[in-house]
């Protein structure tokens, strides 16, 4: 069994929904901020998809390099939400 292109990025928007879904569900900031790295993981997901059928050698790196960019970027995302949300609580 194989997986091509499209499964990949169904895949992908099956992540960013579920994380749309979990950020605007939760109530309170620091559970709401556990959908945030889900759906940049979807997005990461559909990168290294994406780079993995290109038809460029270039291309190829190109893809995973920004799926390692946006992994950085949730954990950044979400260190940040959870100062401020323990800033705002000690007031």
């Amino acid at each position: 069994m194989t997986a091509d292109l499209v499964s990949v990025l169904f895949v992908a928007s099956g992540l960013v929904a579920v994380g749309a879904f979990v950020t605007a569900w939760r109530r309170e900031l620091t559970s709401a901020l556990a959908g945030v790295p889900v759906m940049l993981a979807g997005a990461g997901t559909a990168f290294a998809g994406i780079s993995r059928f290109a038809s460029r050698e270039g291309a190829q790196l190109i893809g995973q390099e920004m799926a390692v960019l946006l992994a950085i970027v949730a954990l950044a995302a979400v260190a940040l939400g959870v100062g401020l949300a323990g800033r705002e609580g000690s007031r």
